[in-house]
């Protein structure tokens, strides 16, 4: 798929997190469980660019379920074969979750050599995703979280040079779940669906090297 169509795709996503942020925020409860009506798959599989696996260093694998979770799967490229690291899952109902989902959609709509200010990004992110829905959340929190990205968790996908945002060549699937109807949405439900569909990722990304 190409850039433009992707970054379509990631800005539909955006509204579903500032969904989750004002439900969250307008809500009583700790936690927020939603049930969908909607047993269409909403996005279908996204292969960013077309990047040949041969110069990739790497693959991300996302699943997104709308105002519960999004998981991300790590393959990172270890000589001629991909593995699988870590998974991170952003829960769309805890601040830490909202943090990160955010700033994660956002670096994916970065291109490479983009230029790139840490003050004013983290600024940008607090004022249009938090500061508009009174969410008492701090631009310390927002600059620990994109620093922990850079140094650790997605640092063989993200960084900065100088002035200059790095988004070094990857391979990104993005699915959204196929919700059924009236059927609680958490990600232990999903777990071994998710688990499955990125093993078959993997072999894909590992077959096609050859």
């Amino acid at each position: 798929m190409e850039f433009m169509n992707h970054l379509g795709e990631l800005n539909r996503l955006e509204l579903e997190i500032r969904s989750a942020i004002r439900n969250t925020h307008n809500s009583d409860k700790k936690s927020i469980i939603k049930t969908s009506n909607n047993s269409k798959l909403l996005m279908q599989h996204v292969i960013d660019e077309k990047i040949p696996t041969t110069k990739c260093e790497g693959a991300l694998g996302v699943v997104y379920a709308s105002g519960s979770f999004m998981s991300v799967d790590r393959i990172i490229r270890d000589n001629d074969k991909f593995k699988k690291s870590r998974r991170i899952i952003y829960y769309l109902d805890s601040r830490p979750g909202q943090i990160g989902s955010t700033l994660f959609l956002e670096l994916l709509k970065m291109k490479n050599g983009d230029k790139f200010s840490k003050h004013k990004f983290v600024l940008r992110i607090d004022q249009d995703f938090f500061q508009k829905e009174r969410i008492n959340i701090s631009s310390g929190e927002i600059n620990e979280a994109l620093s922990r990205m850079f140094r650790k968790t997605m640092l063989d996908f993200f960084g900065v040079e100088g002035r200059n945002f790095v988004r070094k060549p990857f391979v990104l699937r993005m699915q959204e779940l196929n919700l059924k109807q009236n059927r609680n949405v958490n990600y232990t439900t999903y777990k071994r669906e998710i688990d499955s569909q990125t093993d078959h990722f993997l072999r894909k990304l590992n077959s096609s090297i050859y």
